[in-house]
């Protein structure tokens, strides 16, 4: 039998990032190597008396500096997904959790399958094109007008030194214009509007940049909030989307992180549509935690990290069904 050794320190073991081995130790994981692999151990003990986590907690101010480039924890997170999941890729976490579901296939949404997705693309198509007071649309303020625009969604705007999403991009252009935002929280209109401008995009690699430090603190208070357990279920995004990812919740498989950001927005079963950032909500809810609003700068940083996780893969919205 091969010897192993048990990290019990933090410190970065064959190249696995000092945020990941945190984590994971603070999950009550216990990292153990032989000459040749990395084993994770777990040991999450989630007692039914956990104090629920009202949320109104803020990101330290103090947090250590990240030893790894965005680019290298992207592919150091592909590397740990690789192991929870043999013999699979990137490419095929794209289709999320039915991959992991038994008797489940994901197929493609077209017009001719999925009886709404033409029709939520042509509301949305309709409200890309209606002019505003001025006489421009949405597709004024985005060049090509908005193909193979969306796939560089989130970028950093060096101007306020904040995270902007495409569903944000959407809303600042209708405030030059003088119209109205969207509420983010009306599924009804934003779901249709962000899957139109991304379906002007489809099969676009998505190309996410962090430049320069402003932009990889948001990127850092991201992957906080990916990693930080929360509610009464004491989870962590991590903990269902790396740690347990191609197992089974509430009958459902477990999507890896990588690959999540590039098919929202989705059709729900009964036809309602479902923003990437009204998921996060609906997880946090899950774990027993005060969800934060969609649009805020928590969600947009959140959004920000997978995204740039799924850099290389490409943008599929309404793309999968279950």
């Amino acid at each position: 039998m091969k010897s192993l050794a048990c990290v019990s320190q933090q410190q970065n073991y064959n190249g696995l990032p000092m945020a990941w081995l945190k984590f994971i130790q603070s999950h009550a994981f216990v990292i153990c190597k032989t000459t040749s692999t990395i084993l994770i151990s777990a040991a999450f003990s989630l007692t039914a008396g956990a104090q629920a986590v009202a949320l109104v907690a803020t990101q330290p101010t103090s947090a250590p500096k990240p030893t790894s480039t965005p680019e290298q924890e992207r592919l150091h997170l592909i590397q740990v997904l690789q192991k929870r999941l043999p013999g699979t890729n990137p490419a095929d976490w794209v289709i999320g959790g039915a991959a992991y579901e038994p008797g489940v296939q994901a197929i493609p949404l077209s017009a001719e399958n999925a009886t709404n997705s033409a029709d939520i693309l042509a509301i949305g198509k309709k409200l890309w094109e209606r002019k505003f007071s001025d006489g421009k649309s949405l597709a004024n303020c985005f060049p090509n007008g908005g193909k193979r625009v969306a796939a560089s969604y989130p970028q950093f705007d060096t101007a306020t030194k904040q995270v902007v999403t495409f569903e944000l991009a959407i809303n600042r252009c209708r405030q030059l214009h003088g119209e109205a935002a969207i509420d983010y929280a009306n599924a009804a209109v934003i779901g249709p509007l962000s899957a139109y401008g991304k379906s002007l995009a489809a099969d676009q690699r998505l190309t996410v940049r962090v430049a320069g430090q402003p932009a990889r603190d948001r990127f850092d208070a991201g992957r906080y909030w990916f990693q930080q357990r929360v509610g009464q279920q004491n989870f962590a995004c991590a903990s269902c989307h790396v740690l347990k990812a191609g197992e089974q919740y509430a009958n459902a498989g477990l999507a890896p992180a990588v690959g999540q950001a590039v098919t929202w927005p989705r059709i729900q079963p009964g036809g309602s549509i479902r923003t990437l950032q009204a998921q996060f909500q609906r997880c946090m809810q899950r774990s027993g935690a005060e969800p934060f609003a969609v649009g805020s700068d928590e969600f947009n940083n959140l959004e920000y990290y997978l995204a740039y996780m799924s850099n290389g893969l490409p943008l599929r919205p309404l793309a999968t069904a279950r």
